[in-house]
């Protein structure tokens, strides 16, 4: 009878030995899903993320040449005939609906102006001599950026001050002595 409880206590022994080891993969295994799910979820959260960054960004032209022509209606439109009032009209709806579309799709402007030049958001294109403004500060927007979340889909095309200019330091000549052939 001994004999039996002892087999039977290291059978039992042995099992739950082995329930611990299944108990054990599976917890792995289900933390390697859990991990895989993230993991997933992260690529297809970042891949529509491009989709949309690359939409937006064959899209862009098209929201700069709309702002352009709208930039070229004359303030003063009176003696204008009704036609070219509602075609003004019809572009400035237009360039909303665009607005608002890509506001849907999440994607925003990069503030430029007045603001401290920022290679991650801007790109300098030019620069002006300003003594009335600290240096790397950007004084005009030349092309408008945009982002969607933290992913940059266009830079902003900024003019940057670049503060007062150095005086120039003053270049002495080499003296050259007259007893000796080496240089001072």
């Amino acid at each position: 009878l001994e004999k039996e409880i002892s087999s039977l206590k290291l059978k039992v022994y042995e099992l739950k030995n082995e329930r611990n080891e299944i108990q054990e993969k599976s917890d792995r295994r289900l933390k390697d899903f859990e991990s895989f799910k993230y993991r997933m979820d992260r690529e297809r959260r970042g891949a529509f993320i491009d989709q949309i960054a690359n939409l937006a960004a064959q899209m862009l032209p098209v929201l700069d040449n709309l702002n352009r022509a709208l930039d070229a209606v004359p303030a003063n439109t009176e003696g204008r005939s009704q036609d070219y009032q509602q075609l003004v009209d019809g572009l400035v709806l237009v360039n909303q609906q665009m607005n608002e579309v890509f506001a849907g799709m999440g994607v925003t402007t990069i503030n430029s102006k007045g603001e401290a030049f920022d290679p991650n958001f801007h790109e300098a294109v030019a620069a002006e001599q300003r003594e009335d403004m600290p240096p790397n500060l950007v004084i005009d927007e030349m092309l408008r950026g945009y982002r969607i979340g933290n992913k940059v889909i266009r830079h902003s095309m900024v003019k940057v001050s670049s503060g007062t200019a150095p005086a120039p330091v003053p270049v002495a000549e080499p003296k050259i002595s007259e007893d000796s052939t080496e240089i001072d």
